[in-house]
């Protein structure tokens, strides 16, 4: 799957958008993030088993998830957590079962 941000047509804004969301989550959190494109989290919260994936629902919190970064942890972005306000959803590095990149 090839980068995108979910509902941005021009690839230009769609990096504009990621900029801003990273921007975001240093503010919020005080930590950089990787450059790494990731397209999809599977892990697990209290035993309970958990998918982010770029432009689709997650059930964390019933948002589409808008971007996911790597840094001390996983950062789940959706609307109300970590695009347009508060702190990205943390995702512990211990919790994760599975990664998937976008393609270059």
């Amino acid at each position: 799957m090839k980068f995108f941000i979910p509902d941005v047509e021009s690839p230009e804004l769609a990096e504009e958008l990621l900029k801003s969301i990273k921007t975001l989550a240093k503010n919020t959190l005080g930590w950089e993030t990787t450059d790494r494109r990731i397209f999809r989290v599977d892990y697990y919260h209290k035993g309970i088993y958990h998918v982010a994936e770029v432009g689709k629902v997650t059930d964390a919190n019933n948002e589409p998830v808008i971007a996911i970064l790597e840094s001390h942890a996983y950062l789940v972005c959706t609307p109300t957590r970590g695009v347009l306000m508060d702190m990205p959803m943390l995702v512990g590095t211990d919790a994760v079962s599975s990664i998937e990149d976008f393609e270059d």
